[in-house]
């Protein structure tokens, strides 16, 4: 029974988020995460300026399952099952003392593990020991209410290392490089709100990290759709192109510590805490490279628990079938609006330069009274695929002459008259440039940055210029290698 309730899923992020879900309910304004080495006996604290508990009240929450799902609850109310509490702290650590003051009543219990496997009974402990008693004897000092979850014998948070060291440096970069960008995340509108909390990691104040970067000038609101009274709004965005991010650190913020994939897709949130970041439910949708920029906001209420199966780690759903043909119907035009903000940059270019036509690859040429279309020999493409490859020149030159004069201009006229143009809008893998193109594409970005381009300009100037029509993906794959 212990250990089925300890893997239930949570990994550490997840499980201090689900403490914090707590001191919201309490409507705390200031969260801190303390945490220690400690001499080998680690600890980590959340610590809250809520409302705090009465005896009564602190009793049932340290009663599984205390609160029913099907329970009605205020709408600020961020839990679940009423095993938030337990279940999160258990999956970390096999001791939890929650010391909590309201008003001049200040009440603790601790669960301990290892002593409910001795006595062979939940029994919970009424006393603190000498170390919890060091570390929470200060802490509502000066402080009329507010709650503290302390976390020790961190059995599931250290790694099976016997070297100490390792053990110690495994635990403080877990909290620096894993807990805060999750917390920034997760409760990223709190954090922005007027009104809203401050959570600190130690020392560290977290950063709210919007994925749909709302404030930036080219992020695309798209209209967004009503359900239910409007308590179900699901609202797409569009990104900012990389040419639109002045630096490598807002590309960075536009990326998320998770990755473009992983942050393409829906993010549903529940009230104003996140519950899924990024992907497509199970709707049969994969990611793509030219889809980076498309992310869709799903705003739900608490009364949507059930029919939507949020899980007890508030990190899953699964929305209703009749959502799902909406949801879909959302998705593809969300990143249809992506792909064309990347083909926008692929395939147009506002001003010209002077010399784009000695680069282009067919030349347009009037000979009489027809008008006959020749394969530049001079342009840069060409060029750095002889080069490239040591083909001999003559050879290529003979090959590109008879594509030249077996061009099929009837049948394209006619093609083209009874249809749209049957090179927009093909599939990724019907343009997927042969194997090596990528790499003579790369050479010529780094040869124009090295004459006098920015980077930028020169990926647009490979894919706009040299490598027209290959596509978004191609263009993605590009600045990823430059632009990070």
């Amino acid at each position: 029974m212990i250990e089925s309730m300890r893997c239930l899923g949570y990994d550490l992020p997840s499980a201090i988020a689900d403490i914090i879900d707590n001191s919201i309910t309490a409507r705390a304004k200031n969260i801190n995460i303390d945490y220690a080495w400690n001499n080998g006996n680690p600890y980590i604290m959340i610590l809250d300026d809520g409302e705090g508990m009465s005896e009564e009240k602190l009793d049932e929450a340290m009663t599984p399952g205390s609160t029913k799902p099907s329970d009605e609850r205020e709408l600020h109310d961020l839990g679940r099952f009423g095993l938030g509490l337990k279940t999160a702290s258990w999956s970390q650590a096999k001791r939890v003392s929650v010391y909590t003051k309201q008003g001049s009543s200040v009440n603790h219990l601790t669960w301990d593990l290892d002593h409910v496997a001795v006595v062979d009974e939940w029994e919970v402990i009424e006393v603190l020991n000498s170390t919890e008693l060091s570390i929470l004897k200060d802490v509502f000092e000066g402080e009329h209410s507010g709650t503290a979850v302390l976390w020790t014998k961190l059995d599931r948070v250290l790694p099976q290392y016997t070297d100490e060291e390792r053990q110690k440096e495994h635990f403080l970069s877990t909290m620096i490089e894993l807990v805060i960008p999750h917390l920034s995340m997760i409760f990223h509108r709190y954090l922005s709100s007027k009104n809203g909390i401050n959570i600190s990691v130690g020392m560290t104040e977290c950063e709210p990290w919007d994925p749909f970067m709302s404030s930036h000038d080219s992020t695309e609101e798209v209209n967004g759709e009503k359900y239910e009274d409007n308590r179900i709004v699901i609202t797409p965005y569009i990104l900012p192109h990389s040419s639109k991010l002045a630096s490598p650190a807002e590309r960075e913020e536009a990326e998320g510590i998770r990755g473009w994939d992983a942050n393409q897709g829906f993010f549903v949130y529940r009230r104003n805490r996140m519950i899924i970041a990024g992907g497509y439910f199970d709707l049969g949708i994969k990611t793509n490279p030219s889809h980076r920029l498309a992310r869709i906001k799903v705003d739900l209420t608490n009364e949507f628990d059930l029919e939507w199966k949020v899980d007890i780690r508030k990190e899953d759903v699964i929305p209703p079938s009749i959502y799902r043909e909406q949801l879909k119907r959302i998705a593809n035009s969300t990143m249809n609006r992506s792909s064309k903000r990347y083909v926008a940059r692929t395939t147009t270019r506002a001003k010209p330069r002077k010399n784009q036509s000695k680069e282009e690859v067919w030349l347009r040429k009037q000979i009489g009274e027809k008008i006959q279309y020749m394969i530049n020999l001079d342009a840069p493409g060409i060029q750095a695929v002889l080069a490239e490859n040591n083909l001999d020149s003559k050879a290529v030159k003979q090959l590109l002459y008879l594509v030249e004069r077996t061009i099929p201009y009837r049948s394209i006229t006619l093609d083209n008259n009874e249809m749209e143009d049957a090179t927009d809008n093909l599939p990724g893998e019907a343009i997927t440039p042969p194997p090596g193109m990528f790499e003579v594409a790369m050479n010529l970005v780094r040869n124009y940055h090295k004459s006098g381009d920015r980077i930028e300009e020169s990926i647009t100037r490979v894919t706009q210029d040299v490598f027209p029509g290959f596509g978004a993906d191609f263009r993605v794959k590009l600045e990823d290698v430059f632009l990070g």
